[in-house]
């Protein structure tokens, strides 16, 4: 019953009571004689212990206090129910005091208590019933789990009775309810879980989350898979983790070895120590911690490996300053042995210096001994020239040259309109069967115009001379063979085989002529690099003509001419002729820079004072009579003349004179260098096997200077290429030094512009 309806009833029940009052009202007339009875005590009634509001559920202690008369009975009601129902409370106990039980749901209850004397007597206590406040749910769950663990769980430590819970989840998965005071949950992947409970009570929700730092496992022990055994010092030893895993990193450490690459990575590469057992560690770490494994390998001691000796296949009879090496290996020691000749120096080591004997053959030994005293020995046979390959008459490197020039076979777009032949003309001085030549190409990754790509496919012929007074090549082809992709390869100076090689007769011109056939020579093309001179005068070289030795290209009409580049300016070839019984030539000299301006690469050397150069040189094969000495040189500044001295290694004069050098002065280009020469009243004899010095000096008041040319003997070019009997060395005040250039000092590979005039 609603609270209103409820006090109508009690209002009316009070109404009715004074209406019967007053119809039975005792009022008589004053002559009854009647005595008046005193009036009847009213009857009160009060609530103490209810409150204005109460919680759903909650049991309050409630008591009816009763006055006016004896019988202090009264009947409880809630909302006009006797004793109340579940939907209203319900009252319990008996007598005065009694227990009010709220309902579960939320609502205004009218309490009251009626004295069983007195019905019209009541008092009533409006109670607001409604929830307790919703709380924020405090979730118990664990800080950190496994990927992959299971039966975990959670609850809410602050449970009401009144609300209901729902979960959820990020990261993993709820086993079992979802909803629930407690829940059960399994983890996902490495990472952060999260965990979220939902307290709910009629129209309020309030949430929280816990999160659970879900951990991966320890990774798995590396599984190495590495050799079982290696010989030491083996180089490029590999050993891996078979089955590696993600988000996992990988380190490598080694006992009585060395990692070369890969300490970081699934995948080491290492070298062996010395004999025993090596111990590669592998330790993987992931975010959980670490495991690690170990791998052994057994070294065992072997022979060191065969020794391979790099030296010219020819010297000249008693030439010095030939060279020999080995690749040096790793705790080991070298011995070399001689026949047909002596070691000069370097014994011991691994580059050899000898100087050859007699015309025959000259046979070099190596032995290669390792600290376990276990050897490997090669063996390399030279052939020794009766007559060092010098052009009749005349003793000496007897070249000259400025600067090098690059000729393009291809097409160099960006300059040139077609694809461009070159050739080098040479005239035999042997006859026999040509097998092989070698010639110097040249590309650069810095400076353009050189090569470009992977350099084409270069087809190279030997023709016969067109017989014309241009000597032209004849179309007519004695041999051939296909190059492919230079710069791929990488080799400057390789020496190229004919299958099929061609018969050459001395004394007749040949022409090497080269192509390149790629299928587009724009991309990919090449250059041979040429000695060059800035100042042509009518026989680029001094010794030898330019029908002898010269160069070709076919011009825009595919037609053959002269190669030239300005006015001025000469080239001579570098280009190496073998033939079948031993026999080379060529020009074997690669360098030729020249500016008078000093730079990190070119280095012309002062001649002032104490400041000197020269050729120290020991004649091979026979006595030399000499009537003059041609050298090539600039004069900068001053009026003095040259001096030009033949001296014998100990000291010995030999001969001696001056000659004016032509004021070239200073050139950022040109070496603005001449030939001189001086002539000797009394011819002089230069003896086999004895050592000279062609020394070239000037007082202080004047500055000369020359250059020295690089010769090829290091690339594989004979000693039939180049002077072979010396080299050239500088004195700036302090002492004789071997030339230096490209920053390389003390050098044995250079000679000096020069040439001795011969009976």
């Amino acid at each position: 019953m609603r609270i209103g309806n409820f006090i109508n009833t009690l209002q009316g029940l009070a109404i009715a009571g004074l209406l019967i009052q007053g119809a039975c009202g005792g009022g008589g007339t004053k002559g009854s004689g009647s005595t008046s009875t005193p009036p009847a005590a009213t009857v009160n009634v009060s609530l103490t212990g209810a409150p204005a509001d109460a919680i759903c559920g909650d049991p309050l202690s409630v008591t009816a206090q009763v006055s006016g008369t004896t019988n202090p009975a009264v009947t409880w009601l809630v909302d006009g129910i006797q004793n109340g129902n579940p939907d209203v409370g319900t009252i319990s106990g008996s007598g005065n005091t009694v227990t009010y039980t709220a309902p579960g749901t939320e609502g205004t209850h009218l309490l009251a208590a009626t004295s069983v004397t007195d019905t019209t007597k009541t008092a009533t206590a409006p109670i607001r019933i409604h929830h307790q406040t919703l709380q924020t749910p405090t979730i118990n769950a664990p800080a950190t789990a496994l990927a992959g663990a299971t039966g975990l769980s959670a609850c809410a430590t602050n449970p009401q009775s009144f609300a209901t819970y729902a979960w959820s989840i990020s990261g993993g998965t709820i086993q079992g309810p979802t909803t629930g005071t407690s829940v059960s949950f399994s983890a996902g992947q490495a990472g952060t879980l999260a965990l979220t409970c939902r307290a709910t009570s009629g129209t309020q929700t309030l949430s929280s989350t816990a999160h659970v730092q879900v951990q991966g496992t320890l990774p798995a022990v590396p599984l190495i898979t590495a050799p079982t055994s290696a010989t030491v010092g083996a180089t490029n030893l590999v050993a891996s983790v078979t089955q590696p895993e993600g988000s996992t990193s990988y380190s490598w450490t080694i006992v009585d070895g060395t990692i070369t690459a890969g300490a970081s990575s699934t995948s080491v590469t290492f070298t062996a120590g010395s004999a025993g057992t090596l111990t590669l560690t592998c330790m993987a770490t992931n975010s959980v911690g670490n495991s690690s494994s170990q791998a052994q390998v057994q070294v065992v001691a072997s022979a060191p490996a065969t020794p391979v000796i790099t030296a010219p296949s020819q010297v000249n009879a008693q030439s010095t300053s030939n060279l020999a090496s080995i690749p040096a290996q790793s705790n080991c020691t070298y011995a070399w042995t001689i026949t047909g000749g002596t070691i000069s120096a370097g014994q011991g080591t691994t580059n050899l210096a000898f100087t050859a004997g007699g015309a025959g053959t000259l046979l070099l030994g190596c032995t290669v001994t390792n600290s376990s005293s276990i050897s490997a020995s090669a063996q390399k046979s030279i052939a020794v020239l009766t007559v060092p390959a010098q052009t009749a008459g005349f003793y000496g490197s007897g070249l000259n040259a400025d600067d090098l020039g690059n000729q393009v076979i291809g097409w160099n777009s960006s300059v040139d309109t077609v694809n461009r032949k070159a050739s080098i003309r040479v005239r035999a001085t042997h006859s026999g069967t040509l097998t092989s030549i070698r010639p110097k190409f040249i590309w650069s990754t810095v400076k353009g115009g050189y090569g470009a790509g992977t350099g084409g496919n270069i087809v190279i012929q030997i023709q016969t001379d067109d017989g014309s007074s241009n000597h032209l090549p004849s179309g007519t082809v004695l041999a051939s063979l296909q190059y492919n992709q230079p710069i791929t390869i990488g080799n400057y100076f390789p020496l190229l085989t004919f299958s099929n090689p061609a018969n050459l007769t001395a004394g007749q011109l040949y022409h090497v002529v080269f192509t390149n056939v790629d299928a587009d020579p724009t991309v990919n093309y090449i250059s041979l690099d040429h000695l060059f001179m800035w100042n042509a005068c009518t026989s680029t070289q001094p010794l030898v003509s330019n029908t002898d030795l010269g160069l070709l290209e076919t011009n825009t009409a595919g037609a053959w001419v002269a190669f030239v580049r300005g006015s001025t300016h000469s080239y001579s070839p570098t280009i190496q002729l073998t033939y079948g019984d031993g026999a080379s030539q060529g020009q074997g000299y690669i360098q030729g820079f020249g500016q008078t301006s000093t730079s990190g690469w070119v280095n012309p050397k002062p001649i002032s004072g104490t400041q000197s150069v020269r050729e120290t040189f020991t004649v091979s094969g026979v006595d030399r009579t000499v009537t003059a000495i041609n050298v090539r040189a600039n004069r900068i500044s001053g009026s003095s003349p040259l001096t030009v001295t033949i001296e014998k290694s100990d000291g010995t004069l030999v001969g001696q004179g001056t000659v004016l050098v032509p004021l070239g002065g200073a050139g950022s280009t040109s070496a603005n260098e001449a030939w001189v020469s001086v002539k000797f009243g009394t011819p002089l004899t230069l003896q086999a096997g004895v050592g000279y010095h062609l020394v070239l000096s000037s007082p202080a008041d004047t500055v000369h200077t020359t250059h020295a040319l690089e010769k090829g003997n290091v690339y594989g070019f004979p000693a039939t290429t180049y002077f072979a009997d010396g080299y050239a060395q500088f004195n700036s005040g302090t002492g004789w030094l071997g030339w230096d250039l490209f920053a390389v000092a003390n050098r044995t590979d250079c000679d000096l512009q020069f040439y001795f005039v011969t009976q």
